[in-house]
């Protein structure tokens, strides 16, 4: 038996031939298509998501970042470098479990 990591579940999908099916995303992609419109799924260790458009700008989550892989914008939010992330979750607080990809 297999098993994999989801990461997303797209519901009513249309675009990929005809008919409409729900789609299940799964991490770790062995694939490496130029066309890849989800490159976030090619790791297949699980990763912390963040949306710019939901940072409140408070940052608090710099000082926590070890790595300091979390700097701040000229905005205010947040800006994370990937390359230094450990996905270790000290940036996210304990009651943002949503924030983690499982």
């Amino acid at each position: 038996m297999s098993t994999g990591r989801i990461f997303d579940i797209q519901r009513f999908s249309i675009h990929d031939g005809p008919g409409i099916r729900t789609t299940v995303f799964l991490k770790g992609c062995p694939l490496r298509c130029w066309w890849c419109s989800n490159p976030e799924s090619k790791d297949p260790k699980p990763q912390l998501s963040y949306m710019a458009e939901r940072c409140i700008a408070c940052g608090d989550c710099v000082p926590v970042c070890k790595p300091r892989a979390i700097s701040l914008a000229a905005d205010g939010k947040a800006v994370v470098d990937r390359a230094r992330c450990t996905n270790c979750g000290e940036c996210a607080p304990e009651s943002s479990d949503d924030n983690i990809e499982k």
